[in-house]
């Protein structure tokens, strides 16, 4: 990997990184249900989905970019490890119905956000005709 690519992941990971802290802050701040971990998980769910199937696509911003953007910020904004031990917690402290709750609005909705960024994404592309072959 070139190192203007790396820096670019490297600073938008620091950005994804802090701003998944400042939303978490938030949501800590106002209930013991991981609300902070689900709402950038599903954001990012939808973000990268979007990213992948429209950005690339319509070649609107190059490789490094395309990178830096998905890897970096979408990457550190969104975590896998937080939701893992969010769940760990939930069930700790005997909360299985928020823990059930937890786990299945994570896994439906963040594919079910990914469904819809995707066909967003083609329903712009379709407008402007740039889909062709890419559905």
């Amino acid at each position: 990997m070139k190192l203007k690519t790396s820096l670019a992941v490297g600073i938008f990971a620091f950005w994804g990184g802090i701003l998944r802290y400042v939303i978490g802050l938030g949501f800590h701040q106002v209930a013991t249900f991981p609300y902070g971990t689900l709402c950038v998980n599903l954001i990012g769910a939808f973000g990268l989905s979007f990213l992948l199937r429209y950005c690339v696509v319509r070649n609107r911003i190059n490789a490094t970019y395309t990178l830096a953007i998905g890897t970096g910020f979408l990457g550190a904004f969104t975590t896998f490890s937080s939701f893992s031990v969010d769940t760990l917690r939930l069930l700790q402290t005997n909360q299985w119905l928020a823990a059930s709750l937890y786990v299945g609005i994570s896994l439906i909705g963040g594919v079910g956000l990914s469904l819809i960024a995707d066909y967003w994404a083609v329903w712009w592309l379709d407008r402007s005709g740039k889909s062709q072959g890419h559905k």
